[in-house]
């Protein structure tokens, strides 16, 4: 986890914004059944 927030400061800083904290956060190393799929929810900011 450290070093995923310190990757996220150190994105906004060369972009110079401040990030949205996110709602949920969870850590997972394997799914409880493989088929399983998972679901992500991403901002892309394009110039």
């Amino acid at each position: 986890m450290p070093l995923l927030l310190d990757g996220i400061a150190r994105a906004a800083a060369k972009l110079g914004v401040t990030p949205a904290a996110p709602a949920s956060l969870f850590g997972i190393v394997a799914l409880d059944v493989p088929e399983h799929l998972v679901e992500v929810e991403a901002v892309a900011v394009l110039d």
